[in-house]
């Protein structure tokens, strides 16, 4: 399987692709905040469902931040038990966010500040030693342990061991925590410095390129494309910083200067993660329906016929709806409760058979995925630990009115959602040619009529009335 790394510096964004297929999607918004560490001050306390909020500002919809009582285990009481007690109103904590703010939540903060590298995470508050469930071996978990007792009493901190420490040398890993621990200190320095501050932001990972290569990138990897020539010298330098390029010297990288999201038809991807209908092979075809913590995916047999086919082609299309049903669920970064509801089968061995397929396509799945057995009213209930946002709330987040004219369109039928985020109009296309439409709050349409008027309409009004006067103009507006 050729695995490839697509970056574009100047949309903010990159891809990680499988045999030209997207696998995962990663942005950097104004909104990403996971991993930035604040000065924050708290606001409220609610002891009933112990809980605290903490003022951090993180932009105008998100100011407060939500602790539990559980994430306040540094804060110990005389009893070594977490408790409300021993925090106040207006004290001033170092927090950290550890889950993202989506819809109406705030994000969800810690006191246990972590600094993330590529081969292991510096926890300046804690002595815990950890070791990633991806490493499976023994004699490396022994070995890793065996390095954390040698350097734990020359410093301090708790350490978390990445999968990637079983393929560096001891010195490698030695001097990124020397780095790590370097690194709080200027963390520590520039906090003490901006005490007075009721909110304040100290640390913050906005390069996406060194996102991509310490989170992202493995020996698997066989090419990296980017779109500008600086970004190169970027990625050059974080593996060589990382010692990368000497465990894989064949890695090609490519510079694409035109069209490069076009190129691997990562603007179609994303619109086919958008859209709630999904054609599958060899027939059939499912429905996609995303709400705050629940989604629900219904797989429609289509033209099949049960009375005229074997039932054990039931099984077949029912496999193939639960491979694109994983891909769609790990592309566009779905959370939560999902419930599935499958072509019914009568066999209980054919059941088993499929929730074995999928627990088998959930298997290799970075976020943690957990499949129930089938329902009284046979449906498939799988939950999903939230790493992150979805695509769907990324477009929404980065511009919200965007999804009002697009469900307004479909919904008039003024064009097909199948081919609204397409190459050539995609979703980050549609974002620069509306952008003139959404600058201010009302526009003025002037008739060509003898007696002139002035019509003032809302921006989604002004957007379909436009579309409208073009396609009986008979051009093609996107």
């Amino acid at each position: 399987m050729e695995k490839n790394i697509v970056i574009s510096s100047l949309n903010n964004l990159a891809a990680i692709l499988h045999d030209n297929y997207l696998y995962e999607f990663i942005i950097n918004d104004s909104t990403y905040q996971v991993g930035n560490i604040y000065i924050g001050t708290i606001a409220r306390i609610f002891p009933t469902i112990k809980a605290v909020f903490v003022g951090i500002q993180i932009n105008k919809k998100y100011k407060n931040g939500f602790i539990h009582a559980n994430d306040l285990f540094l804060l110990r009481n005389k009893k070594n038990v977490p408790s409300l007690s021993v925090i106040v109103l207006k004290q001033k904590l170092c927090v950290q966010v550890i889950k993202e703010a989506f819809f109406d939540k705030n994000p969800r903060l810690t006191v246990n500040v972590s600094i993330p590298g590529r081969y292991v995470i510096f926890s300046p508050l804690n002595k815990i030693v950890c070791i990633s469930r991806r490493i499976l071996h023994n004699n490396e978990k022994e070995y890793l342990k065996s390095l954390a007792l040698l350097i734990r009493p020359l410093s301090f901190g708790g350490i978390f061991f990445r999968n990637n420490a079983i393929q560096v040398s001891t010195d490698v890993i030695l001097e990124e925590w020397e780095i790590l621990k370097f690194r709080w200190k200027l963390i520590i320095k520039i906090m003490n410095q901006n005490l007075k501050l009721q909110s304040f932001l100290l640390y913050q990972d906005s390069n996406i390129s060194k996102k991509i290569i310490r989170d992202f990138y493995h020996l698997q990897i066989s090419s990296i494309f980017v779109d500008l020539p600086q970004a190169l010298k970027k990625i050059r330098f974080y593996l060589e910083y990382w010692s990368c390029l000497t465990f894989n010297p064949n890695l090609k990288l490519l510079v694409v200067s035109k069209q490069l999201l076009e190129r691997f038809k990562i603007h179609s991807a994303i619109a086919q993660a958008y859209s709630f209908r999904v054609e599958l092979l060899p027939a059939g075809y499912i429905f996609i329906e995303t709400f705050e913590a629940l989604t629900i995916i219904d797989v429609n047999s289509g033209i099949f016929d049960k009375q005229k086919h074997p039932i054990g082609l039931v099984l077949i299309l029912n496999c193939s709806a639960a491979k694109e049903i994983a891909y769609q669920i790990k592309t566009r970064n779905i959370s939560g409760v999902i419930v599935i509801d499958f072509i019914d089968m009568i066999s209980k061995k054919d059941q088993l058979e499929l929730l074995r397929y999928l627990h088998k396509l959930f298997k290799y799945d970075y976020a943690q995925t957990q499949v129930v057995q089938f329902s009284e009213l046979g449906l498939v209930e799988v939950t999903r630990k939230r790493t992150g946002k979805s695509i769907l709330e990324l477009i929404i987040n980065s511009y919200p009115n965007f999804s009002k004219v697009y469900s307004a369109m479909c919904r008039i039928k003024v064009i097909d959602p199948t081919k609204f985020l397409s190459e050539k109009s995609s979703y980050l296309t549609a974002r620069l040619s509306l952008i003139k439409t959404y600058s201010s709050a009302y526009f003025e349409q002037r008739t060509f009529t003898p007696d002139v008027k002035v019509i003032q309409c809302t921006k989604e009004t002004y957007v379909l009335n436009y579309i409208m006067r073009q396609k009986k103009m008979k051009i093609n507006v996107l």
